[in-house]
This record gives C-alpha cells, sequence and structure tokens, in this order.
C-alpha cells in the first residue's frame, strides 16, 4: 500500500510541477483515496508493485527489450509502407502469460511496437494484427515470444492450488 501511494504521489508532483506544500498534500490524500477505494472495490487483488520492485533487473531488461523491439521495428515498418512492401494478417497466437496484469502489459507491449495491434484475448489465445512484407518475410513469433519471456519473468505463474 505505501509503495502505491509513494509512486503516486511522486507521479503527481511530477505532472503538476508544483513542490508547494498543499499541492503535494493534495497529491498525497488523492493517492491515499485510490489506494484505499482499490483495497475497497479489489480486496482479492494482489499488489503488484512490490512484486516488480522484488525484481528490477527482469523490469529493466523488459524495458531495454521493449525500447530495442520499438526502434527495430519502427525502421522496419517505415521501409515497409514506403517500399509498398506491406500486407497485414490476423492471427491468433497461444498465450503463456496467465496473471491478468501480465496480460494486460502483454498486449499494451505489443501494441507499441510497430507494425502490431493487439486486439483481443480470449482465454488463452492472443488476437493481433500483423503488418508483413508481402513475399511472408518478418517473424511475428520473434516479436511476441520476446516480449513474453519477458512479462513471464515479470509475472511468473502463479504456484497456488486454485489457479
Amino acid at each position: 500500500m505505501i509503495p502505491a501511494v509513494i509512486v503516486m504521489t511522486v507521479l503527481w508532483i511530477a505532472l503538476t510541477r508544483n513542490l508547494d506544500a498543499l499541492a503535494v498534500g493534495v497529491g498525497f490524500v488523492a493517492a491515499l483515496g485510490v489506494v484505499l477505494a482499490q483495497r475497497a472495490i479489489f480486496p482479492e487483488a494482489k499488489p503488484f508493485v512490490t512484486g516488480l520492485l522484488r525484481r528490477p533487473h527482469q523490469l529493466l531488461a523488459f524495458g531495454a527489450n521493449l525500447l530495442v523491439r520499438l526502434v527495430v521495428s519502427t525502421c522496419y515498418t517505415s521501409w515497409l509502407i514506403l517500399s509498398g512492401k506491406a500486407d497485414g494478417r490476423l492471427m491468433a497466437l497461444p498465450l503463456r502469460v496467465r496473471d491478468p496484469l501480465g496480460q494486460f502489459v502483454l498486449l499494451n507491449s505489443i501494441t507499441l511496437t510497430p507494425s502490431t495491434i493487439s486486439l483481443l484475448v480470449e482465454d488463452d489465445v492472443l488476437y493481433l494484427h500483423w503488418l508483413q512484407s508481402r513475399d511472408g518475410a518478418g517473424d511475428w513469433r520473434t516479436v511476441k515470444e520476446s516480449i513474453e519471456r519477458r512479462v513471464l519473468a515479470l509475472f511468473p505463474p502463479s504456484t497456488d492450488a486454485g489457479n
């Protein structure tokens, strides 16, 4: 609870760019209210901030991997579009990430990578749109598997018997 309040208060300060005591106090009270409301509405939700902070090296590896994918994919997508070789495909891919927040992070990470748009997760299947070369060049497995492997490191499968 405390890490979430601190993170949201720091985010508040960064967004408002105001270190006035009243502004910081309003941000702190708002962050505390959000955390308490979240706990009241979703009492069974696992705190994910502390879990992510326990794996800082994996969080950094995920961020670095996503940044590299973003740069490489932007160049490749630009080349496809400018050369007139772009061909869109809808794909249904098996999904290994079970944690709902992990699935959310995976979907948004794939969507942030140019040439891909995540559409839907249904059961254990990820539906996405993939822009590839007309001759079939381009490997969606590399992008999906690389990002998914990093997300699985951040959100490992639960060892609970109920899940």
